[in-house]
């Protein structure tokens, strides 16, 4: 019986400026994940620094929540069968 992983991707705001969703999307359903959610959002100070929570103790954090906030994200869940 096969069983199922899912995975969360996010999109840096880079990638999204450089117009490299469809790109990666395609990338991740060829080698086998199949898109279940995706959400494009500008992601709040809040979330980023609850997200990145075991980070806050390295020297680049403060710079990564910046970093991610500074533009629109793609978050995907995706699921692999294995």
């Amino acid at each position: 019986m096969a069983s199922s992983e899912r995975t969360f991707i996010a999109i840096k705001p880079d990638g999204v400026q450089r117009g490299l969703v469809g790109d990666i999307i395609k990338r991740f359903e060829q080698k086998g994940f199949h898109l279940v959610a995706l959400k494009f959002m500008q992601a709040s100070e809040d979330l980023l620094k609850e997200h990145y929570i075991d980070l806050k103790d390295c020297p680049f954090y403060t710079g990564l929540v910046k970093y991610m906030h500074s533009g629109p994200v793609v978050a995907m869940e995706h699921h692999s069968w294995q």
